[in-house]
């Protein structure tokens, strides 16, 4: 079953982590997540990371230093 970005978001907020199919979620998701995943201290592993630009995930990074795991 797929979540909205928006439910994920208030279960990162709430400290849950979460793992998640790059295939499945925009960049601008992605980046939302990691957002919420640094004020929260919770940690976010984005699975087959390699369909993303090195760039987007080097935006993502910074978003959440130490908060990201890229699975490529």
């Amino acid at each position: 079953m797929s979540r909205s970005t928006t439910d994920l978001k208030e279960i990162v907020r709430l400290g849950g982590g979460l793992s998640l199919d790059a295939n499945t979620k925009s960049t601008a998701d992605l980046k939302l997540l990691a957002i919420q995943t640094k004020v929260s201290g919770a940690t976010l592993i984005v699975r087959n990371a390699g369909i993303k630009s090195t760039n987007d995930l080097k935006d993502i990074a910074r978003l959440a230093p130490g908060r990201v795991i890229f699975e490529i």
